[in-house]
């Protein structure tokens, strides 16, 4: 996503009043017209040369929205390979209909700066980021762990803790459903990392 410069902010209100200029000009023929317009352009320029890009800022740019379709896979083919790869590899791995479909979605994810071409002219991940699928999982260095590990993680140290420190013979009914319950929550938490983790997409 490309971010107005004060230059570039210039340079259209310059061309703006130039289009406004060349059709009154056209209609009425008159000097005053040149008079108002070169004030008019000191103006923009004195107001453009007070412009900070720091005021501009950088607007977000949303991942969801413009990484979807193939050319989403394409990048999750690249997290996958864990390697570069060229125009052609990634073309018929993912069965596109031809090398250009292919470097169409490569030069997408590159200008969003994702990907990057290493100097043999192959493609390879630039920056991760946390979308589609990917929001399941959390990178921790060169790692990356569905969520759910974290919460298998935690539900079991309580319930070894609690059978450790609290469940003490004979159980009473209470104990009974705590241990059912805990049994149950944990099966679940690891349930769903294996899926998360059987469903990876890199």
């Amino acid at each position: 996503m490309l971010v107005t410069t004060p230059n570039v902010f210039y340079l259209n209100i310059v061309r703006k009043i130039s289009l406004i200029k060349e059709s009154i000009d056209f209609f009425c023929g008159s000097n005053m017209v040149h008079q108002y317009t070169r004030r008019a352009l000191r103006r923009v320029k004195r107001f453009s040369e007070n412009i900070n890009e720091e005021d501009i800022g950088t607007p977000e740019i949303n991942y969801e929205t413009v990484i979807k379709g193939t050319t989403l896979d394409v990048y999750f083919y690249l997290l996958r390979k864990k390697s570069a790869a060229g125009v052609r590899e990634i073309q018929r791995s993912l069965d596109l209909s031809s090398p250009s479909v292919s470097s169409y979605h490569l030069d997408k994810l590159e200008t969003l700066g994702i990907v990057r071409k290493n100097r043999f002219g192959n493609y390879e991940v630039a920056k991760k980021i946390d979308i589609g699928a990917l929001n399941q999982f959390v990178m921790i260095g060169n790692y990356t762990l569905p969520r759910f590990f974290f919460y298998a993680i935690f539900v079991s140290v309580l319930f070894i803790g609690y059978i450790i420190f609290f469940l003490t013979p004979p159980l009473s009914t209470g104990e009974v459903f705590a241990l059912i319950f805990g049994i149950f929550g944990v099966s679940v938490c690891w349930g769903e990392t294996i899926l998360s983790w059987r469903h990876k997409p890199f």
